[in-house]
């Protein structure tokens, strides 16, 4: 039987790092789950926030996605730019270049990143977690109605995730 869990993140969020690098390790344990990658920004413009803001970053996920890029390894590489690398997620031509390593086509996704095609989504994403789900930080995950769900500063357990995808 197939179950879906939704998985809530933002690039610059060294939680999420961490969490879905722990996700990532449980999840062939279970190969009839359909993950729903959902990006969204732990600080939404207007909000003020580190030296750059995580839309872009996002816009290019939705433009790999919409290809059929392998997000797995995108979002490996996104948080691996940022977090080992020291570079800004906020550089078109940089986020182009690993949604090609990916699938994607980087001159399609640049232009896409430029013109700002997925900028809407983006702002439809950050408000479906943190409005429609009431989410209170990232990574957190929703599967069937149920929830588990990191708290600022918080990192819900790996074990929680387990559960949720263990349950009738």
């Amino acid at each position: 039987m197939t179950k879906q869990i939704e998985v809530f993140f933002d690039y610059i969020c060294p939680y999420c790092d961490r969490g879905i690098r722990q996700f990532l390790e449980i999840l062939p344990k279970y190969p009839e789950t359909q993950v729903i990658w959902r990006p969204c920004e732990s600080h939404p413009r207007p909000e003020e926030y580190g030296p750059f803001h995580s839309d872009i970053a996002i816009q290019a996920m939705f433009a790999l996605e919409d290809a059929g890029g392998d997000l797995i390894s995108f979002h490996l590489k996104v948080f691996d730019a940022w977090f080992t690398k020291g570079e800004r997620l906020d550089n078109r031509e940089l986020l182009a270049t690993l949604a090609a390593e990916c699938g994607g086509d980087e001159k399609e996704i640049v232009t896409a990143l430029e013109k700002n095609r997925y900028a809407k989504k983006v702002q439809e994403a950050n408000r479906y977690a943190w409005d429609e789900k009431g989410l209170f930080a990232v990574p957190s995950y929703i599967s069937e109605g149920r929830r588990a769900l990191s708290r600022d500063g918080q990192l819900v357990p790996i074990q929680e995730v387990e559960q949720l995808l263990n349950a009738d």
